[in-house]
């Protein structure tokens, strides 16, 4: 969990004020053991205290700690249902929710807990409750990000999607129907889900994203509203190219949606350039963009040569939001190759941490994250300026949960926080950027004698000056804050 307005807008308001450097303080819980757990997630500040929720077959507790991570007690989640499948954790500042759904006298329920900072129940709503033939206990889930919404979908068919659209501190459904989104294979083409700070619901679709039907190619953005009306349903053009990432985000402060996007006229492995749209979120118009080749510079930060054409294994990580609505784009070298054939990972995969499972080590597989490149936009989706930050992580059999990097905002700075190498004992980096692009990079910390392993892309920020991160080494956890102002 981010804390609202710290992920998404971060002002630049200091852009002549020389990078200058502060020492951290850094605190580490006791040892938590996982062994045995089917997942475990840092719900992180609520109110006083740090809590850390975990599950073990059909127990749940939560482990409550003060704010120096002192261990205080443990606490049994009590639900109505023993049994059941628990779909969120929610941060709600002074409290928690937990929202869950079981089976019981041939109904599906779904429910909304409300607990304090001691892990009491608060408050229970009934959200949901269905006959047993329809097709429930199978969300997903996508929150807004002041997690004040929440959205649970579920496929039912191709081109049909169960959407419960909650409002978690009012405590009620807003809607709660099956909608048919035609055109769109469900199964296959859905790139992304959005939800807004307001319930409204984003459903991003590619179609014909091939070499050989890219004159068909084009991007579908489906819209509802809180009350689960359509508002929207648009095509936008991508003809005559190949994608081979496209990244979809909201922007709540200035009402905006942007995507931005890898191209390649032929290959579907690498990119010539990249791409750029934005429009009003409320009325989705001009949504226009121009390509924006790669620039010789770039190629010859990344890899050393002017002659090189395209950018082999790029991603886009993430998609941040300055103060006046233009973006800066995070892209990143991230290649996963398998070493036994029918288990290849995708390209774009994550890591596993919170609501899922611990990481496998028997996934035979190599995982590399390396040299990031950042580029600012103005509000003509001109570029402004770019920087290439080098690093090279490797890691294998861990679905890269300590590998790439954390974007920690600041009211005048951009850190770039990542591991320098993926092993037990290795130093941790950031690189310090402000307004114009310019940086430096500087040492966080040695884990050398700390014996810690951080999950840096499940970090969580919760303060313009505090961090906290997952240590996870075999099955044991520590939360680990790391403070900036010291």
């Amino acid at each position: 969990m981010v804390k609202a307005g710290i992920k998404l807008v971060f002002q630049f308001c200091c852009l002549l004020m020389p990078l200058c450097f502060s020492a951290q303080q850094v605190t580490v819980s006791p040892d938590i053991s996982i062994r045995n757990n089917i997942l475990y997630d840092i719900v992180g500040q609520v109110g006083d205290r740090i809590l850390f929720y975990r599950e073990k077959g059909n127990e749940r507790e939560v482990l409550l700690y003060d704010d120096d991570l002192v261990f205080q007690s443990e606490r049994q989640i009590n639900l109505d249902e023993k049994r059941c499948s628990i779909y969120e954790v929610i941060n709600l500042d002074s409290a928690f929710a937990v929202i869950y759904g079981y089976r019981k006298e041939g109904m599906d329920i779904t429910k909304l807990d409300i607990f304090d900072n001691s892990a009491v129940r608060i408050d229970s709503v009934f959200l949901t409750n269905k006959e047993r033939e329809w097709k429930g206990l199978n969300f997903e889930t996508v929150q807004s990000d002041d997690e004040s919404k929440i959205a649970l979908y579920s496929i039912l068919d191709s081109d049909k999607l169960q959407i419960i659209t909650v409002d978690v501190t009012g405590r009620k459904v807003l809607s709660d129907s099956e909608y048919i989104f035609k055109g769109t294979d469900l199964y296959d083409e859905i790139v992304d889900i959005k939800l807004d700070n307001r319930g409204t619901f984003y459903l991003l679709a590619e179609h014909d994203n091939t070499r050989g039907n890219k004159e068909n190619h084009v991007a579908h953005i489906y819209q509802l509203s809180r009350e689960g009306d359509f508002i929207h349903d648009i095509l936008i053009p991508l003809n005559d190219i190949v994608c081979q990432d496209l990244f979809f985000t909201i922007n709540n402060l200035n009402n905006t949606i942007g995507i931005a996007g890898l191209y390649d006229e032929k290959r579907s492995d690498s990119s010539t350039g990249y791409f750029w749209l934005s429009g009003n979120k409320n009325t989705l118009d001009r949504l226009e963009f121009d390509l924006m080749p790669f620039e010789e510079d770039v190629f010859f930060e990344v890899y050393g040569e002017r002659k090189k054409e395209r950018m082999e294994n790029f991603r886009i990580s993430d998609v941040l939001w300055k103060s006046d609505g233009t973006p800066i784009i995070a892209f990143e070298v991230a290649y996963d190759i398998s070493r036994r054939s029918g288990s290849a990972l995708g390209l774009n995969q994550t890591s596993s941490y919170g609501r899922s499972s611990i990481p496998s080590a028997s996934a035979y597989s190599d995982h590399y994250r390396d040299d990031m490149v950042l580029v600012s936009l103005d509000k003509n989706a001109k570029k402004e300026w770019h920087q290439v930050f080098y690093k090279k992580q490797f890691s294998q059999n861990d679905n890269g949960a300590f590998s790439s990097f954390y974007p920690f905002i600041t009211p005048s700075r951009l850190r770039l926080i990542y591991n320098d190498q993926i092993t037990n004992n290795s130093t941790v980096s950031e690189y310090i950027l402000d307004g114009t692009g310019n940086y430096k990079r500087t040492s966080v910390l040695s884990t050398e004698y700390q014996n810690l392993r951080l999950r840096f892309p499940d970090a969580e920020q919760i303060s313009s000056t505090e961090l906290l991160v997952p240590s996870q080494k075999s099955y044991t956890v520590n939360i680990v804050k790391i403070d900036f102002t010291y």
